[in-house]
């Protein structure tokens, strides 16, 4: 690409604009390059600031900007925490850790905060069950849901990971032989196994209502010269209303062969050329006009430098720019809040601000940590005892439990705890709930082990504790107590939090939570240097 930019053609027409660009991309491109051997976060962070993704957003007027601000951030610690499997964090070990999060994975976490009366947008690769009261499920489509296209195979695709080297091995076909028989029954086991993972996909998608179920489909597209029919999904979903003496409002079997493409004859007008002329281009428009117009060299304009509010203008850049010069001079370095911080975060701010704003500053990947991943495996276990399990094994999730296991036989006691104590057959109302509370404009996201209803109409959350001290930080039940209070629109005191420390069986039931006043209180005053 670099050759490409420094030498675009003579013959070809593009404009002198375009030419200036391709130099100036160019120059960037080079420069990053010299410093691919850099630590991955620093190279992350130079392509941000190289680029101007973060002027750009901070600029924007878009009433996306800031959800985009978020998803940045949220890429930036999702690279921090990232750990290769043979611990070389490097370049390519990211790039191919993306690849297979975007084919195989659950996706990167998205900034989606929200009140709980809107309309979500979701894919159904994190489904829960009966997490929603209606889900409408479009594009349940011949030949899309189920899709059917295949995965690449090992033995074709030279960049796919043999099975025998898969994690997951147990669960794929295997190579039987090398004759034209093993070969073709691979490719048959191979299909079957994609039609499986297909159908667990529509499983979690169909249980994600609790009250109402919409399935629709679409036989035309502007890309298609033939119409599609429902999917085999969809005739399902027909069958069984058929059962319950009920019919789709409407239904379109496939167009025939013959049938006409509504769209064969649409004729869509559109400008030439484009107008880009949308509110934020005026504005910058009018920016670099001004820049253009205090080109030095020109005359100065005598009434406008005696014109107050030009005057006032410079007052305010001259206490920016001595402002800027402080902090440069300073020995502490300000960071900024991110826009999003986890209940556990808000609690370390408390205990250790200079900590948090390091771990800011510069975030480092977690070190592999044993306890960590048994006290992962222990909350996917009770997830799965009560049928609410996420669709794709959490083991490798990191932070999302006590390091407090110490080793398989600490876990099979912590088992055996549980199911002997006063939860073992209590079906929660849910588990692992997420939330995303607002707190004087800050985001701060979370889930929720365990929520249990009472008889009285009131709720328990519960947050398992696998460690041996009992010292958990009450700071974290506020949080939640408040999150599922307004998440619902309860009164606060209609909602308990407690921990349960497994291994002692004690329900630990902290009085005095703070309040939201007292949360906001707490970031308002949080120093973060």
């Amino acid at each position: 690409m670099c050759d490409a930019l420094d030498d675009p053609g003579d013959d070809l027409d593009y404009s002198p604009e375009a030419r200036e660009r391709f130099t100036l991309l160019a120059h960037e491109l080079r420069r990053l390059r010299t410093a691919i051997g850099e630590p991955i976060l620093d190279l992350v962070r130079r392509i941000v600031e190289m680029t101007g993704i973060d002027v750009e957003l901070a600029s924007s007027v878009s009433p996306a900007a800031s959800a985009r601000r978020d998803n940045l951030d949220l890429f930036v610690q999702a690279v921090a925490e990232f750990q290769a499997v043979d611990g070389q964090v490097g370049l390519a070990a990211l790039l191919a850790w993306l690849e297979a999060e975007d084919e195989a994975g659950q996706g990167l976490d998205v900034a989606v905060p929200s009140e709980a009366d809107s309309v979500k947008l979701l894919t159904v690769h994190r489904a829960k069950g009966l997490e929603w009261d209606v889900v409408f499920l479009p594009g349940v489509t011949q030949a899309q849901f189920p899709s059917n296209r295949s995965r690449s195979s090992w033995l074709t695709v030279p960049s796919v990971m043999p099975t025998e080297l898969r994690g997951d091995a147990r669960d794929l076909p295997v190579l039987a032989g090398h004759t034209p028989e093993d070969l073709a029954a691979f490719g048959a086991a191979g299909k079957a196994h994609d039609a499986l993972e297909e159908l667990r996909l529509a499983y979690v998608a169909w249980t994600r209502a609790r009250h109402r179920l919409v399935v629709s489909a679409w036989c035309w597209s502007p890309r298609l010269k033939r119409g599609l029919g429902p999917s085999a999904y969809l005739v399902a979903t027909r069958e069984a209303m058929a059962t319950w003496q009920a019919e789709p409002e409407s239904w379109r079997e496939a167009p025939g062969k013959d049938d006409p493409s509504p769209y064969a004859d649409a004729i869509v007008d559109l400008p030439w050329p484009i107008d880009h002329a949308t509110a934020e281009v005026e504005r910058r428009r009018d920016a670099a006009s001004r820049v253009r117009s205090a080109v030095i060299g020109e005359p100065d304009d005598l009434e406008d430098v005696l014109h107050l509010d030009r005057v006032g203008q410079w007052d305010a850049e001259i206490r920016r720019l001595l402002e800027e010069a402080r902090r440069d001079r300073s020995s502490q370095i300000e960071v900024p809040m991110p826009s999003s911080l986890s209940a556990t975060a808000v609690a370390r701010l408390r205990e250790d601000p200079n900590g948090f704003a390091r771990d800011l500053a510069r975030p480092m990947p977690r070190p592999p940590s044993s306890a960590a991943r048994f006290g992962t495996r222990f909350h996917a276990w009770v997830e799965a005892r009560f049928g609410q399990q996420l669709l794709l094994d959490p083991d490798e999730l990191p932070g999302r439990a006590d390091a407090g296991i110490d080793d398989e036989a600490d876990l099979v006691e912590l088992v055996r705890l549980f199911e002997s104590g006063p939860f073992a057959d209590r079906v929660p109302h849910a588990v692992e709930a997420p939330f995303a509370l607002v707190l004087d404009g800050q985001v701060v996201r979370g889930r929720i082990d365990a929520v249990y209803r009472e008889p009285d109409g009131s709720y328990l959350l519960i947050d398992w504790k696998t460690s041996r001290a009992m010292t958990a930080d009450p700071l974290q039940l506020a949080v939640y107590r408040l999150a599922w209070a307004e998440l619902h629109g309860l009164e606060v005191d209609q909602v308990r939090a407690a921990f349960f420390y497994v291994r002692s069986g004690e329900l630990v039931e902290p009085a005095g939570l703070a309040t939201r006043d007292e949360l906001i209180a707490l970031l308002a005053a949080a120093s973060v240097d």
